[in-house]
């Protein structure tokens, strides 16, 4: 990925990421790597930009980022994530949607949820992702209070699976995908469904349970407010 900066998700962002999924699932690639730019993976979608974003262009930004991230978690060969940086909100949601999370062994760069401290409610099929990703005695920390933390105390949590020199992500991500050559992808695709669909489909039901709950107008805006 790289979407300049710290590889904020909009509408565009979303419809590449769904167009490079389209070509890795058609084609006879093995599996899929996913990477950022030096120092960030991704910070999430664009509050700056949505911020002054009519409503019914924020909804189909929404939608569009919802969807996504639902392809990579359901996505029917194996995905490795491989961070050199940053993965903040739905950058660390698309970490979580891989089956293998690797990052750079290193303690500058911050991994986290940070919804809890901008506002915006789980209302919808990312919570099944997170709940799925993080350890169980780890969705207090990350999930309600919105922890930011290093890569290795991700580590430590199982948040992330295996911490790599900068330099040899890419490398050790093309080793982990290797190891995973002998695998059936027709079974690996439905299996993945069977473990993780229902994970997704249930948030998103429980979503729709509390959505008289949900901030009114643009969140994005009130974000942006706070960040002035």
């Amino acid at each position: 990925m790289d979407a300049g900066g710290v590889n904020a998700m909009d509408l565009a962002w979303c419809q590449a990421m769904q167009a490079l999924l389209d070509r890795a699932e058609a084609d006879d690639a093995r599996g899929l790597v996913i990477s950022g730019r030096p120092g960030c993976f991704s910070a999430g979608l664009n509050f700056k930009v949505l911020a002054g974003v009519p409503m019914p262009g924020v909804r189909e930004t929404t939608d569009a980022f919802m969807e996504t991230m639902k392809r990579g978690f359901l996505f029917p060969k194996p995905v490795i994530a491989a961070s050199t940086g940053h993965a903040v909100a739905g950058g660390l949601m698309l970490m979580l949607a891989a089956d293998i999370r690797l990052a750079a062994d290193e303690t500058s760069s911050r991994y986290g949820l940070n919804e809890a401290t901008t506002g915006v409610p789980f209302l919808g099929g990312t919570l099944g992702i997170c709940r799925y990703g993080i350890p169980a005695q780890h969705h207090t920390e990350f999930i309600l209070q919105g922890r930011v933390l290093d890569a290795r105390a991700c580590a430590e949590r199982g948040v992330v699976h295996e911490l790599v020199e900068a330099g040899g992500l890419l490398e050790r991500a093309g080793e982990r995908l290797a190891e995973l050559r002998d695998l059936s992808l027709e079974v690996y695709g439905t299996n993945k469904r069977l473990l993780r669909e229902e994970a997704y489909e249930s948030s998103v039901r429980m979503g729709k349970k509390f959505m008289d709950q949900a901030p009114q107008g643009n969140v994005f805006a009130a974000m942006g407010r706070r960040a002035a």
